[in-house]
């Protein structure tokens, strides 16, 4: 069957990665319905308009039966939607569960649609790691993250469950009416901005830096990935042979440390306030305070942690080549300069 104009419904498509899987969705020629929770909030669906003919539609996590308009005789779902919230007053409530109720809620409008034939769900390799283990360790898709705790990492408990949630309805539906799942597990994403609430989200380091909001530089290691990379592993895996599709692909470009990604940024964009100094382990502890980001249960975790991944699936089956990271860099800044998120 060809997929010349088929249809494709994107959850989430206002955020991140979402937007950049609608762009080379329409770039492939594919039909698309991209839901967000409010059509009408222009903050959250102009650069969407921007893009192309994308059909809109509300879909919200938290609401029963609301994808089922934007599902209707689709191909396939690219589920992108998901909390990106680190911290929450109640982030059993406000994080881990929207992401498994939104994952139910989007799969029960697939069953009901009859015609999507492969979901394609946005993980997160925070879904893969696990700081349990020796730092040694090296992480492949066969690994879950075990440890996290609702109330200590609920971000990463979301993407787990979310994901285990989505494998179990699947394998509880009758033969006849079970649909093709794979899982994406992007690294830290980095990468063009395309509207200013895409920087809630992972670009917003880059945003900070570039505006001297950080004081000095933490001993971070950060496993990169370019975001319109993720979006084309999202494609791949969407029409990839049925007979050699993966439960899950890590998408992983490089690691740098702060200071490396700091001293590029200098180099790419002269005069911007970006940190040169490094800040002892002591004072990141005490800088925490001031930001809710910062647990101190995560720095005891992260700093001076490094990840070892083993990402050639995602390589080797789909194809995808990652761009050099310093290109990633470069756009990512650039982009918000030229949209003004930067001043």
């Amino acid at each position: 069957m060809s997929d010349q104009g088929a249809a494709v419904c994107v959850t989430g498509a206002s955020g991140y990665i979402g937007t950049h899987v609608v762009r080379v969705l329409l770039e492939r020629g594919y039909r698309v319905r991209a839901t967000v929770r409010d059509p009408s909030d222009e903050a959250k669906t102009a650069h969407l308009r921007a893009l192309g003919d994308v059909d809109i539609h509300a879909g919200d996590l938290t609401v029963d039966g609301s994808f089922d308009d934007a599902v209707s005789g689709c191909r396939y779902v690219v589920h992108t939607a998901s909390p990106v919230l680190t911290t929450a007053a109640d982030p059993g409530r406000d994080i881990v569960q929207p992401a498994v109720d939104g994952t139910r809620n989007v799969l029960s409008a697939v069953v009901k649609a009859k015609t999507v034939k492969r979901v394609v769900q946005t993980s997160s390799i925070a879904a893969v790691y696990d700081y349990a283990r020796p730092p040694a360790y090296v992480f492949s898709e066969t690994d879950w993250n075990e440890s996290a705790i609702t109330d200590v990492l609920p971000y990463p408990k979301s993407k787990v469950l979310a994901e285990r949630a989505a494998v179990a309805f699947r394998n509880a539906l009758p033969a006849a009416e079970q649909f093709e799942l794979t899982a994406i597990n992007p690294t830290f994403v980095f990468g063009p901005v395309d509207a200013q609430i895409h920087l809630r989200t992972s670009p917003q380091l880059v945003s900070e830096l570039l505006r001297g909001k950080l004081p000095a530089i933490p001993d971070f290691f950060f496993n990169l990935v370019d975001v319109r990379d993720v979006a084309e592993a999202h494609v791949r895996a969407m029409t990839h042979p049925s007979e050699t599709l993966a439960d899950r692909y890590i998408c992983f470009a490089e690691e740098l440390h702060m200071a490396e990604i700091c001293r590029r940024l200098r180099a790419m964009f002269p005069g911007r306030p970006v940190p040169r100094w490094s800040i002892p382990t002591p004072l990141v502890y005490a800088y925490a305070v001031f930001d809710r980001r910062l647990t101190w249960s995560y720095l005891r975790r992260a700093l001076g942690r490094r990840i070892q991944l083993d990402a050639r699936r995602v390589r080797d089956a789909l194809g995808v080549t990652f761009r050099p990271i310093d290109e990633t860099l470069r756009d990512t800044g650039q982009s918000m300069v030229d949209r003004g998120f930067v001043v």
